[in-house]
């Protein structure tokens, strides 16, 4: 081979490797991507953090509730939830939906959990709740009655009173569900109960009472604002209380056991003491307001599961 043969041989070498290599690189980054350096920002600007999907869905949803699109915004948590349940945000995102779906219930703009219901003659809020599965309070504030009085012919909405209460202890949530969904979720502040060897229980709501300076009051007393409420579930020393965000309860709380009895000892006294005589020896303590919405969800018999361990 002469010299010329040589260098066109190893000039068209080289072409060929560049050719070869742009080509590769149009592939890999096609027009308009932009290589990121891991050690540089690009064009001098600094690269997003990651966010998950289901905290940008929070606040898309945060958007929508500003903008009375409660629907979207519940449907677009709900679809969330269930591709990220254990997600870090899903407790931030259940605690909107709870928000979202309680003002949905009580809305008489919307058929969310309600029937649409003629009033008849002979026809009572209590009767008409009877019928249909609900509670004069809740058909209350569903169509914002001033009082209990109705006449035949008037439309109502009427919610769907099929809840059942799930005590989270070692979540320390009261957990809401309607049918077989998610409704609601409340924080506990304050948990002194009877140990018990048994990792789940079932009870149900046995009655629901307001206390004031140690007397018991009728809940259309006008009092009631300043009074105390109770949820008493069919167990001993079990109770929902409720507490001011400034008052308040000791936080811990050191179980006792059921029945438990000792020649010669003193009884046993509750781990929150308090010379306060409307609440109670024992029991779960929750905000005053969240317990006082979670009463108008609840009737005697609402069926009630406490978790104190999960498996």
């Amino acid at each position: 081979m002469s010299k010329s043969q040589a260098i066109i041989v190893v000039t068209l070498a080289l072409v060929i490797g560049y050719a070869a290599g742009y080509f590769t690189r149009i592939v890999r980054f096609p027009a308009g991507f932009e290589r990121q350096r891991p050690s540089s920002s690009v064009a001098g600007k600094t690269p997003q953090k990651y966010r998950a999907p289901i905290s940008l869905a929070v606040e898309k949803a945060q958007q929508l509730q500003a903008g009375g699109k409660l629907q979207e915004a519940q449907k677009l948590l709900l679809d969330q939830l269930r591709i990220y349940p254990q997600a870090e945000e899903a407790q931030t995102a259940r605690d909107l939906l709870g928000t979202i779906n309680t003002e949905l219930f009580f809305s008489n703009k919307s058929l969310y959990g309600k029937t649409e219901y003629t009033v008849e003659h002979g026809d009572s809020l209590a009767r008409i709740a009877h019928k249909l599965n609900s509670t004069p309070e809740m058909i209350m504030r569903a169509n914002d009655l001033g009082s209990t009085l109705i006449h035949p012919g008037d439309r109502l909405v009427v919610p769907d009173g099929e809840f059942t209460l799930t005590i989270d202890l070692p979540n320390e949530r009261v957990v809401v569900h309607h049918g077989d969904g998610f409704f609601k979720q409340y924080p506990m502040k304050a948990i002194d109960l009877p140990r018990s060897s048994q990792p789940r229980l079932s009870t149900k709501v046995s009655g629901t009472f307001f206390w004031k300076d140690g007397e018991r009051i009728s809940p259309a007393s006008p009092e009631i604002d300043k009074a105390t409420p109770w949820v008493h579930l069919a167990r001993s020393g079990y109770i929902l209380y409720g507490v001011s965000e400034e008052n308040g309860v000791e936080s811990e709380a050191v179980e006792i056991s059921e029945g438990e009895k000792r020649e010669g000892a003193a009884p046993a006294e509750s781990a929150t003491p308090s010379p306060d005589p409307d609440i109670p020896p024992r029991g779960i303590a929750m905000l005053k307001d969240d317990l006082t919405e979670l009463l108008m969800l609840l009737r005697r018999g609402t069926p009630v599961t406490i978790i104190r361990e999960h498996k």
